[in-house]
């Protein structure tokens, strides 16, 4: 299982050779601008701490878990969607001795090592601006990967339902993008209203920052996250049952539908 898995991740790396520079490009022009401009130029006119951060060490390791997850949300439409319909990747795959699990548990597990990638650029830029001032951000590294393995899963399921690129779109309208912006990246879930708050609470992302933010409060200097070992084990809990339930639903999407 686990050579087949490695060897589908080596097969999509080596495709991924050819885009590698615009992506890690914009990885740092992102991280850049929002820290940069958003982070320290707009945060400097936030007077009170947010949560026990100045509004800058807030801001990061939400931005960083976004990044991991945009990065799921990017690769689990287009790149997925052609992959099946259009170039009949994933059917070419299956004809070599590889079980769908591991075609898939391949696709997967290269869609973390975009998203470790990603996180170490975050991580340098951050650095170099001052907001992460220890090398331990580096423990950031392996939540952005849980992150989006618990984006991709399950939104793989809903991609590999498509016989149309049409709904392509409604994921990166109606979930990626609305999750982005309020699941406590740049102002507190709390200040949403509370109808909205437990929708919010149940996404992958929620947790992912929470994640990010309560293990960014042991090495950012001057921040005092309230956050204990058991709540940080509850937000991994739950993201891994993310995973769970995503991959089980993938399994159950594609016998199906790549005999269509």
């Amino acid at each position: 299982m686990l050579n087949g898995t490695l060897r589908v991740a080596r097969f999509h790396l080596t495709l991924y050779r050819r885009t590698w520079r615009a992506t890690t490009f914009t990885g740092f022009l992102m991280p850049l601008l929002y820290l940069g401009v958003v982070g320290i130029g707009a945060g400097s006119y936030v007077e009170n701490d947010v949560e026990g951060f100045s509004y800058v060490q807030f801001l990061a390791p939400g931005l960083l878990a976004v990044v991991a997850f945009q990065t799921a949300g990017e690769e689990a439409s287009f790149p997925l969607y052609a992959a099946i319909r259009l170039t009949n990747r994933y059917q070419r795959l299956l004809t070599a001795p590889l079980s769908l699990g591991q075609v898939l548990a391949g696709h997967l597990f290269f869609i973390t090592i975009r998203a470790a990638v990603s996180a170490v650029v975050f991580c340098a830029v951050a650095a170099l601006l001052g907001v992460f001032d220890s090398w331990l951000c580096l423990l950031l590294v392996p939540v952005a990967m849980v992150v989006a393995l618990s984006a991709a899963a399950p939104l793989f399921a809903f991609t590999g339902r498509l016989t149309s690129s049409a709904n392509l779109m409604t994921v990166s309208r109606l979930v990626v993008l609305p999750l982005s912006m309020f699941s406590g990246v740049f102002f507190p879930v709390g200040d949403l209203p509370a109808a909205v708050q437990p929708l919010i609470r149940i996404s992958p992302l929620w947790h992912g920052v929470e994640l990010c933010r309560g293990l960014s409060g042991a090495f950012m200097a001057g921040s005092g996250s309230g956050t204990t070992p058991l709540s940080l084990a509850g937000h991994l809990g739950v993201l891994l049952l993310w995973v769970a339930v995503g991959f089980t639903l993938t399994l159950l999407v594609f016998r199906r539908h790549l005999s269509d």
